[in-house]
């Protein structure tokens, strides 16, 4: 029975504090309390938790950016668009803003190791910012959720240079092929790490240099779009 206040006080601190947050960083008042609840909790704490809020949320963030996309870059054809929603929408750019909101303070969860996995914290964050929208989508309305999308992305919303510019790692392999070359050869070296936190020695080849380059990084994918862009670096200052 104590155990059982413990958790019922528990819980109600943790929705009084993220009330105030989502209130305060994403100016949003939810009516259904129970929304909160499971867009906060971690599969590791209740099988009620933020999974099929973070599948909705997930779909109104893709149509919400898209829609904008649509409306302000009428001149844009489709893969332009479709490469800059996919740049907007991305785990890295979702994590950034939902860490910068400190949503992730809200998270209820048992035995991750946040701290420490740096991997880790950034999917989790990613997660619970998306099913916070899909929390927001279904206690009021798509408009709603719109303004709250809009004002979380603003920042890079309102910073878009180029639109659909194209990834580093896709740059360089055009280049080398509109010059009849090889594409590209990246390894990949594990150098340290836990498995749920490696780190990866990323070199590239390319046959315009005789000398490769390399770049450590968390993930295989982030490696070779960095050590590509040290290549399109070196190419564009020639």
């Amino acid at each position: 029975m104590v155990d059982l206040l413990n958790d019922m006080s528990e819980i109600k601190l943790k929705l009084k504090t993220a009330q105030d947050l989502i209130s305060q960083k994403l100016n949003y008042t939810f009516v259904n309390l129970d929304l909160i609840l499971e867009a906060i909790t971690h599969k590791s704490i209740s099988k009620t938790n933020y999974e099929r809020l973070e599948f909705l949320g997930d779909a109104v963030l893709q149509l919400i950016i898209s829609k904008y996309l649509f409306s302000t870059y009428s001149d844009y054809k489709e893969g332009y668009l479709s490469r800059e929603k996919q740049s907007l929408v991305s785990k890295k750019i979702i994590s950034k803003i939902s860490l910068n909101l400190g949503l992730l303070d809200l998270l209820r969860s048992n035995n991750l190791d946040i701290d420490s996995n740096l991997s880790l914290r950034d999917s989790l964050a990613a997660d619970i910012f998306e099913s916070l929208l899909g929390a927001i989508f279904l206690d009021s309305s798509y408009s709603q959720c719109e303004t709250v999308i809009i004002n979380a992305f603003d920042d890079y919303l309102e910073n878009i240079k180029t639109i659909g510019e194209k990834d580093p790692k896709t740059q360089l392999q055009e280049y080398l092929q509109s010059l009849g070359l090889p594409l590209p050869r990246y390894v990949t070296t594990k150098i340290s790490g836990p498995a749920h936190d490696p780190e990866f020695k990323i070199t590239c080849t390319i046959k315009i240099y005789k000398s490769s380059e390399y770049v450590i990084s968390k993930t295989v994918q982030a490696g070779q779009q960095a050590v590509s862009k040290i290549f399109l670096n070196k190419i564009n200052n020639e």
